[in-house]
C-alpha cells in the first residue's frame, strides 16, 4: 500500500509517549512492506537533526506550515472540532491530495479529521485518536488542574470520528466510549515500545523510580504519592525514591530518601538504575505510556488502576484505587522480599500478554484487504425478552456485558420481545453502540400466544408450549430485511425462534444455564422451576443450533462432549476496576440480589441461622436489591435493608466482605463474579461457587455447613491480613477468569464464521466499505 500519515506530532526524537506511538505504527507499516509518506503539520518545533532523521526514516517527508496563534475556541470555553484546522492547512493538504493517489490515509488526532474529507472515494481513511477529547477540560477541572491542549464536546468529537472509515482507539475502554459516539467501526490498537533488555547498574539501596513529564496530571499524582510515601522513612528500609524527567520539579529539593534527577539522556539510562517503577496516576484518559515503557524494559511496576487501564492487569498492585494506596504498596515492596518477587513475576507476565495482544492488533495493517475486513464487519441480531440495558439484575448484566464484548467484532442489532418505553432506546444504544439498532416486538398481549405455529415446523413439545406467533412473525420480518449473518437467542425458552425463516447461516443459543439440570437442582430442594424439560429434549434442541454459548467451564465441558465443535465458552465479564482495599476494621458484610426464590431462601437462612453468631463482632449486614422485599418482617441486630439501589457498584464499593448463601439454583452466580473482580473477600456456599473452578481457599472460601459459614466469617472479621490475602487472590482469580479478555475468543470465533460466510456471498455488505461511505 501507498500510505500517507498526517500528524501534528513529529516522529523524531521519540522523547514523548505520543511520538513513540506514532513512530512505532509507521515503522510497523514499513516493516509490512508498505510505502510510508509522513506529512508533518509543524505545530511543534523540532531541530534540524530531528528533521533529517524523519527524512531518512520515511519514504517522503511533507512539511506543512502551521500557525498556533490562530487556535481560538469558538464554543465558549471549548473548541469546535475544526478550530485547529485553519484554511491554510486545508489548502496545503488539498494540494497534496490532488497531486497523488494513496491507498491509505491515516490522520493523527481527531482535531485534524477534516483532512480525511480532502481525499477521494476509494481511499481507506483511518483516524488514530490517541485520547478522548470530549469533555477533557471538565475532567481536568474536576481534579483542580489547568486545562491545556485540545478539548471539545461529545457532539463535535463524534462528528470527527464519523469522518473515518476506521477509528483506532489506544485501549479498550476508549474503544467502547467511541463505539457509543460514532457510526464508524472502532478497533483497538495499543502500543508496546521496543526495548532491549537492560543491564542493571550496581547500587546498594533499593531504588523506587518515577519517570514522567512535568504536566499537571503527573504533578498531581506524584505529589499525592510522595505525601503518602513519606520518603524520609525509606532509608530505614534500605530504599530511596528517585524522580526523573520534568516531573522532578514536583519532588522538591533532594533530601534523605528522595533524589530528584531532572532530565535524563535516555529512558534506558534511568531504568537501568531502578528496582521498582511506580505510576500513581489519577484521572485522565489514554494509554499510560510511562507504564508500558517500564514494562517493556522488564521493570517491575506498581500503580493505580488508571495507570494500568487497557493492559489487562490481574494483580491488585496493578490496580490500586489511588496514589495513596500505591504508596502503601511501594512501602510493602520495600519491606517484603516475597512481595518483591511477586511483583516482578506478575509484571513480566503482564508485559508478555500485552505485547502479544498488540502484535495481534497490528496484524490487519499487513494489507488493505485485512484492514477493510475491520470495516466490513459481520452483523448479528440478538433476540431477547430481557431488558438488558437496565443492568440491575444478573441476567441483564450478563447480556449487556456480552453485547459490549461482541460489538468489538461485529455490528449488533437487538429484537426485544416486549413493549419499550421512550427512554429505553437511549439506554440500549449505550450497550449496543451507535452501529447497533434496537427493534421491538410488543407481542400479542396474550390473545395469539396459543395460535398454532405455521405448518411444517418441527417443534419439540417444549417449543410448542413456548411458541408465540406474534414474536415469531416479527422475527421473520426482521430476517426478511436481510443483512444478518448471525442470530443469537437468549435462553432456551426462545428456541422456537430458530425455525424462523429466512434463517441466517449461523444460529446461536446463549444458554445462561443448562435448564434441565437447573430444574433437577430445584426439585432436589423441593422447589418447582418455572421451566421444565428433559435433558434429552434440551440437547436435541441445542443440536439445532450452529453454535451454543456456555457461561461457565462445567457446562461448557458438558456441551462440548454432547455437541462436538459447537460449544463456545463465553463467561460473564466485568470491566477493569480498582482492587478493593482491605480496611483494618470490617464495617459491612454485603449481599446483593434480585427477587428470586434462590436469593430469598438463601439470605433468609443466613439471617436466621448464621448472622446471630456473627453480629456480636461489630459488623453490619447490608442487603440490597429487590430481595429486600421478602425480608421486611425480619428483625436482626445490625441488619440494614437498602432495597433496589441506583448503583450496585457503589453498594459493593462500601462492602468489606461479600456473601452468597444460596443453596440451589444452578448456573454461574453473577454477584459472585462481581465480588471476585473487585477483590472482595467472600464466603460462599457450594452453590454460590458453582462454575468457578479451582479458586477455593485462595480466591474465596466455601462453607458447607452453618458451622463453617460462622467460622469463616469470624476468622475473616478478626484477621485483616487474611482478608487482604483472600481479597488479592480474589482479584487475581476474577480478572484472569472474568476480565473483559475472557469473552474475546468466543466473539472472534463467531465473527470469523460470519466473515467466512461473507466471502462466499459477494456484495452482502457492499454498502459498508470505505468507497460506499465516501460516496
Amino acid at each position: 500500500m501507498r500510505c500517507l500519515v498526517i500528524s501534528p506530532t513529529p516522529t523524531h526524537p521519540q522523547d514523548a509517549g505520543n511520538r513513540q506511538r506514532i513512530h512505532a505504527l509507521l515503522a510497523a507499516l514499513r516493516g509490512f512492506g508498505h510505502q510510508v509518506e509522513f506529512a508533518f503539520i509543524q505545530r511543534e518545533a523540532v531541530g534540524q537533526d530531528a528533521m533529517e532523521a524523519m527524512r531518512a526514516a520515511w519514504d517522503a517527508l511533507h512539511l506543512i506550515p502551521y500557525d498556533r496563534t490562530a487556535e481560538s475556541p469558538s464554543l465558549g470555553e471549548t473548541y469546535a472540532l475544526d478550530d485547529w484546522f485553519p484554511p491554510s492547512l486545508e489548502e496545503a493538504l488539498g494540494t497534496l491530495a490532488a497531486a497523488s493517489a494513496y491507498d491509505l490515509v491515516l490522520v493523527e488526532y481527531v482535531f485534524l479529521s477534516r483532512a480525511l474529507e480532502l481525499f477521494p472515494a476509494g481511499t481507506l481513511k483511518v483516524l488514530d485518536t490517541h485520547d478522548v477529547f470530549a469533555d477533557r477540560h471538565l475532567r481536568l477541572q474536576a481534579l483542580g488542574l489547568p486545562v491545556g491542549f485540545f478539548h471539545t464536546t461529545v457532539t463535535e468529537e463524534a462528528r470527527g470520528l464519523d469522518r473515518a472509515d476506521l477509528v483506532l482507539a489506544i485501549q479498550d475502554d476508549e474503544r467502547q466510549l467511541f463505539e457509543e459516539m460514532t457510526e464508524a467501526p472502532v478497533a483497538t490498537l495499543g502500543f508496546m515500545p521496543a526495548a532491549d533488555e537492560l543491564e542493571q547498574a550496581p547500587h546498594s539501596a533499593l531504588r523506587i523510580g518515577y519517570f514522567g513529564s512535568g504536566n499537571p496530571l503527573n504533578g498531581h499524582a506524584l505529589t499525592r504519592f510522595l505525601d503518602a510515601l513519606e520518603p524520609a522513612g525509606l532509608p530505614a528500609l534500605g530504599a530511596e525514591m528517585r524522580v526523573a524527567g520534568g516531573a522532578s520539579r514536583y519532588a522538591g529539593p533532594a533530601a534523605p530518601g528522595l533524589v530528584p534527577l531532572g532530565g535524563v539522556g535516555k529512558p534506558a539510562d534511568f531504568y537501568a538504575g531502578i528496582d521498582l517503577v511506580v505510576n500513581p496516576h489519577e484521572g485522565g484518559t489514554g494509554l499510560k505510556i510511562k507504564t508500558v515503557e517500564a514494562l517493556a524494559y522488564g521493570l517491575p511496576v506498581i500503580g493505580t488502576a488508571e495507570a494500568f487501564r487497557g493492559l489487562g492487569a490481574r494483580a491488585g498492585f496493578h490496580a490500586a484505587p489511588d496514589a495513596a494506596a500505591t504508596a502503601a504498596l511501594a512501602r510493602r515492596w520495600a519491606l517484603e522480599p516475597r512481595f518483591r518477587q511477586e511483583v516482578a513475576r506478575e509484571s513480566a507476565a503482564l508485559a508478555a500478554r500485552y505485547a502479544r495482544e498488540v502484535r495481534r492488533q497490528l496484524a490487519p495493517f499487513r494489507s488493505r484487504a485485512a484492514l477493510e475486513a475491520l470495516v466490513r464487519r459481520p452483523r448479528a441480531l440478538l433476540v431477547t425478552d430481557i431488558p438488558f440495558w437496565r443492568e440491575s439484575l444478573g441476567n441483564q448484566a450478563r447480556i449487556a456485558a456480552m453485547l459490549r464484548a461482541a460489538r468489538a467484532e461485529m455490528d449488533l442489532d437487538t429484537l426485544f420481545l416486549g413493549p419499550l418505553e421512550a427512554e429505553d432506546a437511549d439506554a440500549a444504544s449505550a450497550v449496543l453502540g451507535r452501529r447497533g439498532r434496537l427493534l421491538a416486538s410488543p407481542g400479542s398481549g396474550g390473545d395469539d400466544v396459543q395460535a398454532p405455529p405455521p405448518a411444517g415446523l418441527r417443534l419439540t413439545p417444549f417449543e410448542r408450549r413456548s411458541f408465540d406467533a406474534a414474536h415469531f412473525t416479527a422475527l421473520e420480518g426482521v430476517l426478511a430485511a436481510g443483512g444478518h449473518e448471525i442470530v443469537i437467542l437468549e435462553y432456551i425458552r426462545l428456541s422456537y425462534l430458530r425455525h424462523a425463516s429466512p434463517a441466517p447461516p449461523i444460529r446461536v443459543l446463549d444458554t445462561h444455564d443448562v435448564m434441565s439440570l437447573r430444574t433437577r437442582n430445584f426439585e432436589h430442594f423441593g422447589r418447582e422451576h418455572f421451566l421444565r424439560l428433559s435433558t434429552l429434549e434440551e440437547l436435541g434442541i441445542m443440536d439445532g443450533f450452529e453454535q451454543v454459548l456456555a457461561i461457565q467451564e462445567a457446562e461448557h465441558a458438558l456441551l462440548r462432549g454432547a455437541l462436538p465443535g459447537r460449544s463456545l465458552l463465553l463467561p460473564h465479564t466485568i470491566p477493569d476496576l480498582p482492587c478493593a482495599e482491605a480496611r483494618k476494621v470490617v464495617r459491612r458484610i454485603g449481599f446483593l440480589g434480585g427477587d428470586s426464590p434462590m436469593n430469598r431462601d438463601g439470605i433468609r437462612w443466613f439471617i436466621e441461622q448464621v448472622w446471630p453468631a456473627i453480629a456480636d463482632l461489630g459488623a453490619e449486614l447490608h442487603v440490597a436489591g429487590r430481595v429486600c422485599d421478602a425480608l421486611t418482617t425480619l428483625r436482626a441486630p445490625g441488619l440494614r435493608l437498602h432495597g433496589e439501589v441506583e448503583s450496585p457498584a457503589d453498594f459493593l464499593e462500601d462492602t468489606d466482605i461479600g456473601i452468597n448463601p444460596v443453596f440451589y439454583g444452578g448456573g454461574l452466580k453473577i454477584k459472585t463474579v462481581e465480588y471476585l473482580c473487585r477483590g472482595l473477600p467472600s464466603v460462599l456456599t457450594e452453590e454460590g461457587a458453582f462454575g468457578l473452578g479451582d479458586g477455593e481457599g485462595t480466591a474465596y472460601l466455601v462453607a458447607r455447613s452453618r458451622g463453617e459459614y460462622v467460622a469463616h466469617l469470624r476468622a475473616l472479621i478478626r484477621d485483616p491480613l487474611r482478608r487482604r490475602r483472600l481479597g488479592e487472590g480474589a482479584f487475581r482469580f476474577g480478572r484472569a477468569r472474568f476480565g473483559t479478555h475472557a469473552a474475546r475468543a468466543a466473539c472472534r470465533t463467531l465473527a470469523s464464521l460470519a466473515m467466512a460466510f461473507q466471502e462466499t456471498t459477494p456484495g452482502l455488505h457492499a454498502g459498508h466499505g470505505p468507497a460506499a461511505r465516501a460516496a
